[in-house]
């Protein structure tokens, strides 16, 4: 098994493998969109719902990476890929092989990423599993904000 780590560094989310060239993804604010830098390109990564239930990272040539729990997609040889993201975490499995994903408990902290068996592009498959995982934590945190604001004006009248 490999642990990778995943930290904010200079408002950038940068994986740390170890070798190699480092891998970022940069979003807004609201992580609704961001880009997946890796040594192997540019790649746009975005929620493919409302929801914010999957997500697709892609290129101008089309999506390299979809993760749905209902249909997922991974580069590389292999069978069928499954994503079942949870609230702190999240798992993407496919052939035996495994990738979880661990968000920290509170806003900051590294993100864990254990990794068995071989993935193709796994800092792009990686990072977009980080994505999927902080877009759907930060929507939660939004929507939660705009309960608690409507709930403390009071009775409207």
């Amino acid at each position: 098994m490999t642990a990778l780590t995943v930290r904010k560094q200079d408002g950038a989310f940068v994986l740390d493998s170890g070798a190699g060239p480092r891998a970022s993804l940069r979003t807004g604010w609201t992580l609704r969109c961001g880009e997946i830098r890796t040594g192997s390109g540019l790649w746009t990564v975005a929620p493919t719902d409302r929801r914010r239930i999957g997500v697709t990272a892609q290129a101008e040539h089309g999506a390299a990476v979809r993760l749905d729990p209902r249909r997922s997609h991974v580069p590389g040889p292999g069978g069928v890929a499954r994503w079942a993201p949870g609230r702190r975490g999240g798992e993407l499995t496919r052939d035996g092989h495994r990738l979880a994903v661990r968000l920290p408990g509170g806003p900051r902290g590294p993100i864990h990423v254990d990794v068995t068996g071989e993935w193709a592009e796994l800092d792009l498959v990686a990072l977009t599993a980080c994505f999927a995982l902080l877009t759907r934590r930060r929507r939660r945190t939004l929507l939660m904000m705009a309960v608690i604001s409507t709930a403390s004006r009071g009775p409207m009248g």
